[in-house]
């Protein structure tokens, strides 16, 4: 009967987890706005007539699956005239036949479920080393941290990396407390398909080496008598070692046959690129963005609590260090902070360090939040069960407000669609419309609109529409031009995805 119980709890947290990152899934059709979604999308459907994607800016297992989810939907389309079922199928899913979309739909679809299930192995790995109500907290917080939700409604390949990283880190906490190399191998072969769908995932595998090392340390501590690492230890690091990068050759191949594009640093279609292109920064700054990342970016995109909880966890952690009075379950958040304060570290370091490159820690982070939520609900508890509440509603509330908050915006769709809609009742025809920001582009092309790219162009253009993206980056130009500008309408971009956009008529004469 428990473990009934706890199924649906679990199952109740994945459906939470899908309804949040699947609400507005289509997002800005028939438009893509996010520049890399194309490369997922087109290099799967390439596959076709060549299986060599020919570029490895990311690598090739995420491209290699969505292939085959391309073909199974293809055929199970062929079926459906022949069962005569076209029509109904044209009314519960019209996408269906648009191959403009409907390609684009199924990968965002597929890395919604993919990042819903990742609370799957966060919650084992919470199970493990701390029990099932922190394992149920750590699922639970992952579910609702906001960029991740946000990111896992585009073709894009760090919220799967993210799903592959989860499951090497379960098996990781399972070598902590157990010998067996069947976890080694399990652990090492998840990091390598983690680093195959994005190559920063490859920074995970160091989980391993230190789960392992731990374990030592703790047996030592525990028999005396345990004077050395076993060769038996060392085998199994190694083929851990061998398992990852099976992993990784196995979804992508062409690193090996291919290895002189794989290898290139000179272009985007090289691997090693992309490990210059990030840049680095130097020692002293990097201490800076260590601490302004964690305090910022870190901060905002898991919702506040989260980082929160994983420093006043921290501190405690060494308070019971210099007192010496560490219990095992704080002996395993060891493990958890070693690892996720190197990768806040490491990708700190990056020049160019985006928000969902720190998706390599966000399991830790669930993890030790995990953690801190059971632990100080317990201590809450003994006041009374109201206490507890209290504090549960108040770490939980702002990663779940903030992430209904994004779907919401999925939901209410893009500006530019709203500009597009205006653009189709008001726009007079043959008219030329000046515009300042690129992203405007397949707008105006969708309509086949005149448009020129340029505000300073507007006085070569009289009686014609203005269009600005973020109007406040062309402030000078429109305290300016007041006289000669009026606003017809204004697109907010609060709760909505997407630039603000204003429309104005313009009279130059």
């Amino acid at each position: 009967m428990l473990q009934k119980r706890n199924n649906w709890i679990l199952l109740l947290i994945i459906v939470l987890a899908l309804a949040v990152r699947l609400a507005g899934i289509e997002h800005g059709f028939p438009f893509i706005f996010h520049p890399d979604e194309p490369t997922i999308v087109r290099s799967a459907l390439g596959i076709r007539f060549e299986i060599n994607p020919k570029h490895f800016d990311w690598p090739h297992f995420y491209i290699y699956l969505n292939y085959f989810l391309y073909m199974v939907f293809a055929k199970f389309r062929s079926f459906v005239p022949g069962l005569g079922l076209s029509d109904l199928f044209i009314k519960i899913f019209p996408l269906m036949w648009d191959d403009k979309l409907v390609f684009y739909y199924l990968t965002r679809c597929f890395s919604a479920i993919l990042g819903a299930l990742t609370v799957i192995p966060i919650y084992l790995s919470g199970k493990e080393l701390f029990g099932k109500s922190a394992g149920f907290f750590s699922a639970l917080v992952f579910a609702l941290m906001p960029y991740h939700v946000r990111h896992s409604h585009y073709s894009l390949p760090d919220v799967p990396m993210t799903f592959f990283l989860a499951w090497g880190l379960y098996f990781a906490t399972r070598i902590i407390k157990e010998t067996g190399i069947k976890n080694y191998i399990l652990s090492g072969l998840f990091v390598g398909f983690s680093a195959s769908t994005k190559y920063n995932g490859g920074l995970s595998a160091l989980m391993v080496p230190v789960a392992h090392f731990l374990r030592v340390f703790e047996k030592k501590k525990q028999d005396r008598a345990v004077k050395r690492i076993t060769l038996k230890g060392l085998e199994a690091l190694v083929l851990a070692g061998l398992a990852a990068l099976v992993g990784f050759v196995v979804g992508t191949p062409y690193s090996v046959l291919d290895f002189k594009t794989f290898s290139k640093t000179d272009s985007p279609a090289g691997a090693f690129w992309q490990f210059t292109n990030v840049g680095s920064v130097k020692l002293s700054e990097h201490f800076t963005k260590f601490f302004s990342d964690i305090a910022n970016k870190l901060l905002v995109d898991t919702g506040y609590t989260v980082m929160i909880g994983f420093i006043v966890l921290f501190s405690w952690l060494l308070y019971r260090l210099i007192r010496k009075k560490m219990e095992q379950r704080e002996f395993y958040l060891v493990f958890l902070y070693l690892m996720s304060l190197f990768l806040i570290w490491y990708v700190s370091g990056f020049e160019k360090n985006r928000s969902h490159y720190y998706f390599v820690a966000y399991p830790f982070l669930a993890l030790t939040f995990g953690y801190f939520v059971d632990y100080f609900s317990f201590l809450f508890e003994k006041s009374g069960k109201f206490l507890k509440m209290l504090f549960l509603i108040a770490v939980f509330l702002p990663p779940l407000m903030f992430s209904l908050l994004q779907s919401y915006s999925f939901i209410r769709g893009d500006t530019r669609n709203q500009l597009q809609a205006w653009l189709i009742k008001n726009n007079k025809p043959g008219s030329t419309i000046v515009y300042n920001d690129s992203t405007l582009q397949d707008v105006f092309g969708s309509l086949g609109i005149n448009s020129i790219k340029g505000i300073t162009l507007s006085k070569d253009y009289p009686n014609s529409l203005l269009i600005l993206a973020d109007e406040k980056n062309d402030k000078d130009f429109l305290d300016s031009n007041k006289s000669k500008l009026k606003k017809i309408v204004y697109f907010s971009d609060n709760l909505r995805l997407g630039p603000s956009i204003s429309v104005y008529s313009l009279n130059t004469k």
